[in-house]
């Protein structure tokens, strides 16, 4: 296993941002392993090949094309990055959100992990716009490592909300 920056800091300031997505209309979109929303705070978890050329495309004025893998070949960067959107800011404007990032191997150990990573600590974006987080998890997947289904979650904490959950989402290493 090789872990590349075990989590990449996304250090790009005031990045590009999509309006929310957790409705359809005036409707909320059900709940699902990998997007989930409680009280307002909403995040969804992705797996991208090339975590440096999703965040160049995020920071785009277009709304961010995004494509997600579910398949991955050896050798290929992926990033586990959480969409969000709805954090509470305290009472000078700040979220105080964190992320914890476990990716398991076929045979359910851990493969890599990141506790308490910033997933937003900055003033509170827009209401309705999805962001970023700043914090991922970056992945190499080597010749050595086991063919199969690999688990990645996402616990995601909004602290001045008191609220967490997790996200789950999996990927087939060929």
């Amino acid at each position: 296993m090789k872990i590349v920056a075990a989590l990449i800091m996304l250090v790009l300031l005031g990045g590009t941002v999509a309006t929310a997505q957790w409705k359809k209309g005036d409707e909320r979109i059900p709940d699902t392993p990998d997007r989930k929303s409680v009280s307002g705070f909403g995040a969804h978890l992705l797996i991208v090949e090339n975590p440096r050329a999703f965040i160049e495309e995020w920071q785009k004025p277009e709304t961010p094309k995004i494509n997600p893998v579910s398949e991955v070949k050896r050798g290929v960067l992926v990033g586990a990055f959480v969409l969000f959107a709805g954090c509470k800011p305290d009472p000078q404007g700040l979220c105080n959100s964190e992320v914890d990032y476990t990716a398991y191997k076929p045979d359910g150990t851990i493969y890599a992990e990141g506790k308490q990573q910033p997933l937003w600590k900055e003033a509170a974006p827009p209401a309705g716009i999805i962001q970023l987080s700043r914090a991922i998890l970056g992945m190499s997947m080597e010749p050595n490592d086991p063919k199969g289904d690999y688990k990645v979650k996402a616990k995601v904490t909004d602290l001045n909300a008191q609220i967490s959950f997790e996200l789950e989402t999996k990927f087939r290493l060929h």
